[in-house]
């Protein structure tokens, strides 16, 4: 059958995006098992909350070093071969998770995760840039981003229900690895009758630096995973320890976060591009979730506050990524922008390079610090702070009439 009649029978896309959905929701669920299970985690590797954190966070670190490279690589040798290499890495990671015993055995094959996050990162926006038309890249952002929100979710709800650690890991590292494969085999760089030109191995990159914004979405996106890494590497532990909250229940609590995400990234773009009010929600949204979720936290005490407050913070917070990440997408649209789309790859790495260093900085070393000497009301504030901070840059982001 000629592809292009394929193409036409077909939503092909919406099997390439399925694909790349089911991949994400796997790597970050099998990735956040971690959370929930921060206190037997500390046990079975002796390790303290500071190895934890940094153990938790340092695929953020790897793979916003490799994110660049992982979109000249989509630039180079398409989408196909540079994602699917990615995801099969990403499950090798996490399948070596199952050796337990020291440190360095939980940090080795967090940085082989680290290492597939990276390839994979940069290609989502490119895909859809490619693969959607304009009034569709909107929404196919917003459910690619639900498989960030759903696996984080998934991961804190499902941990303490594994047979156990090292098993969890095998079976999740498998699932991985096997969805690699069926990437490979199903997903097309492009649609048949579209040619895609290929860039030079920098050219991306210094395009994306001389665009103005991409250099302010850059910045938004790091606060912007800086605070949220923070919120949801600490909560299910802060809840346990200030308000006695079982651990199990701490992380279906924090879980809320990314599952009311989900409807929020689904919805929240969808109005802000139906009213051309792109920029007027990505200043007010992540204010509102750094507000509603600190006080959310300053009232934990009452249960009904914490539960509903956690979600409707985080289905606001659910708006703010997607409306982010499509930034690539709309630039070659922009006249007077100089990011074409050959270019997408290099803008994607350097935009989610700077998501996952957010992502890596946040925890560890900016607010797990202030939780140790001041406590977690003060470490939350600072969380809350940061993520509102993408606000400031939103107002420079240049979007489409």
């Amino acid at each position: 059958m000629n592809d292009n009649l394929k193409d036409k029978r077909i939503p092909y896309r919406w099997l390439v995006l399925g694909i790349s959905w089911l991949s994400y929701f796997f790597i970050t669920m099998a990735w956040y098992l971690m959370p929930t299970l921060e206190y037997q985690l500390l046990n079975i590797y002796n390790i303290n909350s500071a190895q934890y954190s940094t153990a938790l966070t340092l695929p953020f670190l790897i793979a916003g070093i490799l994110a660049i490279i992982g979109g000249i690589l989509a630039d180079l040798i398409g989408i196909k071969r540079t994602a699917s290499m990615g995801i099969i890495i990403a499950g090798i990671g996490i399948f070596l998770r199952f050796n337990t015993g020291e440190f360095i055995l939980l940090l080795f094959p967090m940085i082989i995760l680290g290492i597939g996050v990276g390839l994979i990162m940069p290609n989502f926006p490119k895909l859809v840039s490619i693969w959607f038309p304009s009034e569709e890249t909107g929404l196919a952002t917003g459910i690619y981003n639900t498989g960030l929100m759903g696996g984080i979710s998934t991961g804190l709800v499902v941990a303490p229900f594994l047979p156990g650690w090292s098993s969890g890991n095998i079976i999740m590292g498998i699932i991985i690895i096997l969805l690699g494969i069926v990437f490979f085999i199903f997903v097309k760089d492009a649609p048949s009758h579209e040619v895609i030109s290929s860039s030079s191995l920098l050219e991306g990159v210094n395009t994306a630096v001389r665009s103005k914004s991409t250099r302010l979405a850059t910045l938004a996106i790091f606060m912007a995973m800086a605070g949220m890494v923070a919120f949801q590497g600490a909560l299910p532990g802060g809840l346990h320890k200030i308000y006695g909250i079982p651990m199990a229940t701490a992380g279906q609590i924090a879980s809320l976060i990314s599952y009311l995400g989900i409807p929020g990234s689904l919805t929240l773009p969808l109005i802000a591009n139906k009213l051309n009010k792109r920029r007027l929600f990505l200043i007010l949204l992540p204010i509102s979730f750094s507000i509603l979720m600190f006080l959310t936290w300053i009232l934990g005490n009452n249960t009904i506050i914490l539960w509903i407050g956690t979600g409707v913070a985080g289905y606001l917070a659910g708006g703010a990524l997607p409306l982010i990440m499509e930034v690539p997408t709309f630039l070659p649209r922009i006249e007077n922008d100089p990011v074409n789309i050959q270019h997408l790859g290099g803008v994607s790495g350097i935009l989610t390079s700077m998501m996952n260093i957010g992502g890596f900085l946040g925890l560890p070393f900016i607010v797990m610090p202030i939780i140790v000497n001041y406590g977690y009301t003060k470490g939350f504030l600072m969380a809350a702070i940061l993520f509102s901070l993408q606000s400031l840059f939103a107002m420079g982001i240049q979007f489409p009439d």
